[in-house]
Formats: structure tokens, sequence, C-alpha cells
């Protein structure tokens, strides 16, 4: 378990392989945090674009939310194809890092590992090795805001079979969708609280 509020890990708490229903987990026993197993709800699209566009315009909001507490002032999309989709610039338009956020409709104690393509993890190291610059990937939950910082050294976990939304089931055969599979517990917790609930 990982506290979605302080980040405090208490392994003796196993989280869900697969959360069905939402249900309490524990009291975290740092900051007294109830801490909630809710799964992914459902999401119904009315056509593939829509979903595109809604996507960005949320991305564009997170972005702002994001760079309101952490590091950087400008935020610039990188090409259309890349996997890691913002370069993030100081006040002197100087390239500080790259950025990529993965909003999720779980808690983040919903399930034993998060999954995102892992193609991202690929691009993130060719980004590191090219620029010099970080990588981070944030995952915004529905009780908190989470980071990875890609370490180019690190070998992450690979899934076998191609993983797509529920929503969107014609990707689950594309190879590309073959998911990198990070423990929650390794997810680095932010003090973000914006849009994030307290209870279920």
């Amino acid at each position: 378990m990982i506290c979605p509020k302080c980040g405090f890990v208490d392994k003796s708490i196993d989280v869900p392989e697969l959360s069905k229903t939402i249900s309490k987990l524990v009291t975290c026993k740092k900051c007294g945090t109830t801490i909630f197993c809710v799964p992914s709800q459902k999401r119904r699209e009315k056509s593939t674009i829509e979903t595109v566009q809604k996507g960005e315009s949320r991305e564009e909001h997170l972005v702002e939310i994001y760079l309101k507490y952490e590091k950087g002032r400008i935020s610039k999309k990188r090409p259309g194809s890349s996997d890691i989709d913002r370069d993030i610039y100081d006040e002197n338009n100087e390239l500080i890092y790259h950025w990529e956020i993965k909003e999720r409709s779980n808690s983040l104690n919903a399930y034993k590992e998060t999954q995102f393509p892992y193609a991202k993890i690929d691009e993130a190291k060719r980004l590191i090795k090219e620029t010099g610059k970080p990588v981070f990937i944030v995952l915004k939950f529905v009780d908190c805001w989470a980071r990875i910082n890609i370490d180019l050294k690190k070998e992450y976990k690979k899934g076998k079979q191609p993983f797509a939304p529920r929503y969107r089931p014609w990707q689950r055969t594309k190879e590309r969708q073959i998911p990198v599979q990070i423990l929650v517990e390794e997810l680095e917790i932010l003090k973000i609280r914006d849009e994030c609930q307290e209870d279920f």
C-alpha cells in the first residue's frame, strides 16, 4: 500500500491485483488518511475524434495545474508522433525537462501495477540520451498526483499482451499497446491536491 496523501509505503498491506468495487483498504499509519480502492470508472465516448479533442483540452488544463506547483514556466507540445507529449522550459526559455501525463479514473491503490504503453519508456530513454534532460511521466489518479522519473539504467517490467482501455477494444491487438507495468508503491506522490477526491 502507498498513501495517496503523504506517500508512506506500508508493505504489510497488499494492493489488490484488480479492484472491482469501491472499498476501504486501510488508514495510513503516518498521516491518518483513509485509503480507498476505487476501480476504473466506465467511460462512454460518442466518437474517437471527440475523445481525442477532450483529452487534448484536459491535458492543457492539467499541465497548467502541474506548473503551478512544480519547476517550469512554459509548456510546448512535442511533435505529434512523439510518445512523450511536452517539453517544459524555464522563464529564460531553456529546456529543463520532458513531460507526459496519463489521467486515470481509478484510485492509486486500485491495482497493484499501473500500466501505459511501453513505447513511452523507449521514447523517454531516447530523449534522455539525446538532450541530457530528465523525463517525467505524471499519473493523475482520482485521489492523487504521482510521478515517475524515468531512469536510463533501469529495466522496466514489460507486459506480455497488448493492453488498451475497455472503451477502445480495437487497440487490444496492437503491438504498440504492449504495456510497461510499474508497482504503484514505486511512484513518487506529489503534493498537488487539485481535483483530487478525499472521500468515496
